[in-house]
């Protein structure tokens, strides 16, 4: 019986934001198994944490215009769902921007504690255009996976602003798969694994992270465990099957994937929901990305909102 865990981990490169890894001598085939569930897992399950609500002085609302500050609300949102954090606790967390005098606000001024930290205190916010005005916003982060919508949130605070957000730490993640040799025998597979994250985890640990949660999942095969909840299928739904599918999944140019993330549209469905013609005013995002797109959700059975 050949032992299929017996296998390095070199790595190439590494950095905070950017990892890569050679896994060999691996079985032949399961390169492209073992590399195809990591590269899905990271880009669904791997939790982040992200920037859910934001209550700023003198803004009732998102459309709302602040003083002595350059950006409306609208462009002071979006660059706060830009910030990224290191934090890995369960409970919601609140900190706040507190800044007086003209010039720049960044992350960087985000006013923190021990238990988070700004992965990328450059991320600008907005610009203070008067000196006698100053810039207040309470922040609150959670920790959670892959995307919610502000419209499926809710708040009792008046004034509280509920964004959009992205928990999803890793940006992309590319495999290739090489034949190697091992002694004698050259029907082996040599795994090269890239990660690119936004600050908030190290590549190697996120690798390890997605895993763990594969061991976890195919260990109810080899030891299963009982459990009392009822099993609903859903698939029938397009919108909840592609809930956590990130645009990855569709071969689109590098520019026009990163487009459409930094324009909110991360996973699947929240292109589904937000429907073709929202989509099309993105930036880089031309007729032929859209008809790539269309092909794909046809493929998959879905279909825009």
């Amino acid at each position: 019986m050949v032992d299929t865990s017996k296998f390095h981990i070199k790595t190439l490169k590494a950095n905070e934001t950017y990892g890569k890894f050679e896994m060999a001598p691996l079985i032949g085939g399961f390169g492209h198994t073992i590399g195809n569930c990591l590269r899905r897992i990271l880009l669904i399950t791997i939790p982040g944490a992200a920037i859910t609500k934001i209550k700023i002085d003198g803004a009732n609302h998102l459309f709302t215009t602040l003083p002595g500050v350059k950006e409306d609300l609208v462009d002071v949102s979006l660059n706060l769902k830009k910030v990224k954090f290191a934090y890995h606790q369960d409970e919601p967390i609140t900190i706040e921007i507190n800044k007086k005098g003209v010039g720049p606000v960044t992350a960087g001024d985000i006013i923190g504690n021990d238990l988070i930290s700004v992965s990328n205190p450059d991320q600008h916010i907005c610009t203070i255009t008067d000196s006698k005005t100053t810039f207040k916003v309470e922040i609150i982060v959670e920790r959670g996976v892959g995307y919610t919508l502000a419209k499926e949130q809710k708040t009792d605070i008046i004034g509280q602003i509920i964004l959009d957000a992205t928990f999803t730490p890793v940006l992309r993640a590319n495999y290739q798969v090489e034949p190697t040799r091992l002694g004698k025998k050259s029907n082996y597979d040599m795994l090269t694994l890239e990660v690119w994250t936004d600050g908030s985890i190290e590549p190697l640990t996120a690798i390890k992270m997605a895993a763990k949660d594969m061991i976890k999942t195919l260990s109810q095969i080899v030891d299963p465990k009982e459990f009392d909840d009822e099993v609903v299928t859903l698939a029938s739904n397009p919108s909840i099957s592609g809930l956590d599918i990130s645009i990855e999944e569709i071969e689109l140019p590098l520019r026009v994937t990163n487009a459409l993330k930094k324009s909110g549209y991360s996973t699947i469905d929240h292109l589904i929901k937000a429907g073709r013609a929202d989509v099309s005013k993105a930036k880089n995002v031309g007729e032929k990305s859209l008809k790539i797109i269309d092909a794909w959700l046809k493929e998959k059975n879905f279909s825009w909102k």
